[in-house]
């Protein structure tokens, strides 16, 4: 079969996600090196790529259901492509890509979407037929090998801007930030739901420590909506020190908050998507877990930290925890005491005043 000279790779909607497929959409490019290709996918996940010189092209595609589906197929339509690559799991993607005419349309064979794909890949399945949990880096980097790009590394990377780093410079340049002392961000929020969420006073009461012992200046991190909004300000209410910055008070992009968490020595944060741009910059990382299987997020990062309890209840997945109001309701995130976060914090913004960080 000859090789394809038009692919439209179609991103996963969570911003963790896109980061967890660089080391796939990397060796997408490296291996089809004559090809164009074309990301498809939500106004998130084209941010989190902007700056990329992997694709020629990035075409939105509209979340508005059937219509939104049916407008972006006719945009790809202008276009003979020869090679779908579908990132995402769900039918709705495989009957954009099947309406798009693309000729070859390679994906996981999952949401009964079997039938809309030329090239399946079954998953991996436990014993009572559920998915088995491997690393969402590999999940896509297999899925990369199956149409011919081997993937050659499990490192994340990803591109900023020129104008997003200079946004970045003049932002911190005029909160006064003070180079010589360690730039801490949190990001308390979590866009699955509260069963991530560590609760805001104990990121308050960490920051407080790391301020009052290492002279840490912190960012705090909220996504442009309105409860991760309600998060961080609980975050500064419970703090002695002001941070540096709240975004929860300004806006922000993803682009600028890529150039921002790339100026950081450490960032502390439940597990969700600016987790993985930490992870990509090799920055400091503690990760808080709570209701999720840490086996899908796995990304061995040596800059990182992860802490989370074992429960006979966890991962249980669910946004909300199941458990009836009492000691065990989210006992998850609330066993984890600030000490154990402070530990793991010190230990690395120490690593790297050693010149052990990267």
């Amino acid at each position: 079969m000859p090789e394809p000279a038009d692919i439209a790779i179609f991103l996963p909607n969570p911003v963790g996600d896109v980061v967890m497929a660089t080391p796939a959409l990397r060796a997408a490019r490296e291996h089809f090196a004559s090809a164009r290709i074309t990301y498809v996918g939500r106004a998130s996940a084209l941010a989190v790529l902007e700056g990329t010189n992997w694709a020629d092209e990035m075409i939105l595609s509209r979340p508005d259901g059937l219509r939104g589906a049916l407008a972006t197929a006719r945009i790809l339509r202008k276009r003979r492509r020869d090679l779908g690559i579908l990132l995402p799991n769900s039918f709705r993607c495989a009957a954009m890509c099947a309406l798009a005419r693309i000729r070859r349309r390679a994906g996981y064979v999952r949401d009964g979407r079997g039938w809309l794909l030329t090239d399946r890949l079954r998953p991996e399945r436990l014993a009572d037929g559920r998915c088995k949990p491997v690393p969402q880096i590999d999940y896509y980097a297999r899925l990369a090998e199956f149409v011919g790009a081997p993937v050659r590394s499990r490192r994340m990377e990803l591109p900023v801007t020129e104008t997003d780093e200079r946004a970045a410079e003049t932002l911190l340049s005029e909160a006064g930030i003070n180079r010589a002392r360690p730039v801490v961000m949190l990001n308390p929020g979590a866009a699955f739901g509260v069963s991530k969420m560590w609760e805001p006073e104990r990121f308050a009461a960490v920051a407080d420590a790391l301020v009052e012992s290492r002279g840490a200046q912190i960012l705090l991190n909220a996504a442009p909506m309105d409860f991760e909004r309600r998060v961080a300000e609980r975050v500064q209410k419970a703090m002695r020190h002001a941070p540096l910055l709240n975004f929860a008070r300004r806006d922000n992009t993803l682009g600028l908050l890529k150039s921002l968490v790339r100026r950081c020595d450490l960032m502390i944060t439940n597990d969700t998507g600016p987790r993985h741009f930490a992870a990509a910059f090799g920055i400091g990382l503690v990760t808080i877990f709570g209701s999720t299987d840490p086996v899908w997020a796995q990304i061995d990062c040596p800059s990182e930290r992860t802490i989370r309890v074992d429960l006979p209840c966890s991962p249980c997945q669910r946004k909300l925890c199941p458990q009836p109001p009492g000691p065990q309701y989210h006992q998850c995130m609330s066993a984890i005491p600030p000490e154990s976060v402070l530990h793991a914090a010190c230990e690395l913004l120490d690593e790297r005043a050693k010149g052990g960080g990267a």
